[in-house]
């Protein structure tokens, strides 16, 4: 049989110390006790309250999520009562629920919010149902203060387990969005080409919009980036920074200042590619690639941004070295003959000479020589290369070859 209180027990309780109040054995078992034939109302009373508060709750398309919070309900009420009657019980089973209530907010897409408003429901209704309990009971006003304070620690509790919930489901969505992100932008990159509709399908699962152009980015090596920088990027932005050669794939155009935003960000030089189709984007990352190698050389300047649109022509001459020197021994062979800084001087004025139009003057300032100097030397190419100095393609072919070598005499190594 459920124990009463009798006349003689409700005012020895009125008249008991503070100090005794719900903290003897006694007393908290026979309270229990009065408590547990009302919990089955009491959750329908809370779960009704919710759902009419909260609407999110009471939308048919939540019978899952209704399910869990009616058990969520009945657990945390039955629960109390259990510490009530014993502090020392065991709190893993309601844990739990919190922690999934908490994480099917945060696979929901939502905030934890509504459920923070339902606990607030929650704990409104019950202590209703707590002061109906005390004035049926005459339960004395420091039993009551003391189910108060308890209730509402209690709820507090409850809520930190949500947000441990939420928190660990966020993570993992997090890590399984970004696990696809990072495959998508493989699928992108990778060659052979993948076929079109795979990309599409990839694309889609992560909401990626397929842009017509795109460019690539090469990120120097640096420290880990926090996500919530990342994610300040954009979600149009597909990155994988975990490689030992990290890189970005961005829709084209871009403008100047979300880079330099993200620079900051990484803390590091990066290289943009040029932009090229999407079924290109490995293109745009090997030029990205290749201009991070120049700038490495110091061939190209070291700035916290390369384009590698402003260095096109560089890129081009110095895409295939093996094949520059190939065609330097062929086009610039009479050369050989003379010592390495005759050599020098003589490929400096021979490339000036094709700059220039053969102008003299032009040439000499250029070289801040005498007139005479360049005279003498272009005498010397004469010799060397005779008609081969006049024939256009040959003309074109050596200018190239000369650039390419002069750039490449740029780096200190």
């Amino acid at each position: 049989m459920t124990p009463r209180y009798n006349g003689h027990q409700l005012a020895t309780a009125a008249r008991r110390p503070a100090d005794d109040d719900l903290r003897r054995p006694a007393q908290a078992h026979e309270l229990a006790g009065l408590m547990r034939p009302a919990l089955p109302q009491l959750v329908d009373r809370i779960v009704r309250e919710v759902r009419r508060a909260v609407p999110v709750y009471a939308r048919p398309d939540e019978g899952r999520y209704n399910h869990v919070t009616r058990e969520g309900v009945d657990c945390a009420v039955r629960q109390f009562v259990d510490l009530i009657e014993d502090p020392s019980t065991t709190r893993d089973k309601l844990h739990e629920t919190c922690r999934r209530l908490g994480a099917l907010e945060a696979r929901a897409g939502r905030t934890l919010d509504d459920l923070h408003a339902a606990y607030r429901v929650g704990s409104r209704v019950a202590w209703q149902g707590i002061m109906r309990l005390g004035q049926r009971h005459h339960l004395s006003s420091m039993a009551m203060g003391r189910l108060g304070e308890m209730l509402f620690g209690y709820a507090d509790e409850l809520a930190k387990m949500s947000f441990q919930g939420h928190r660990e489901a966020q993570v993992e969505l997090e890590g399984a969005r970004e696990g696809l992100r990072r495959r998508l932008l493989q699928l992108v990159l990778d060659r052979p080409a993948v076929p079109a509709e795979v990309i599409a399908d990839a694309a889609r699962a992560v909401g990626w919009p397929l842009p017509d152009t795109v460019l690539a980015v090469a990120v120097e090596p640096h420290t880990p980036v926090s996500r919530a920088a990342v994610a300040s990027w954009g979600p149009d932005v597909l990155s994988n920074l975990e490689l030992p050669h990290p890189h970005l794939l961005l829709p084209a155009p871009v403008e100047r200042e979300r880079l330099q935003h993200i620079a900051a960000e990484l803390g590091v030089r990066i290289v943009v590619g040029p932009p090229t189709p999407l079924d290109k984007a490995a293109s745009s990352l090997r030029w990205a690639r290749a201009a991070e190698r120049l700038v490495a050389a110091e061939v190209l300047p070291g700035t916290r941004i390369t384009w590698c649109a402003e260095h096109l022509t560089t890129l081009w001459l110095l895409s295939d070295e093996d094949l520059v020197d190939q065609l330097a021994r062929h086009e610039l062979g009479p050369l050989a003959g003379f010592p390495e800084a005759t050599r020098l001087r003589l490929a400096e004025t021979l490339l000036s000479w094709l700059g220039h139009g053969g102008k003299v003057p032009k040439i000499a300032a250029e070289l801040v020589v005498h007139p005479q100097t360049v005279r003498y030397r272009l005498r010397q190419l004469e010799q060397v290369f005779g008609d081969r100095l006049h024939d256009p393609k040959t003309r074109f072919t050596m200018e190239m070859v000369l650039r390419a070598m002069a750039l490449r005499r740029t780096s200190p190594s």
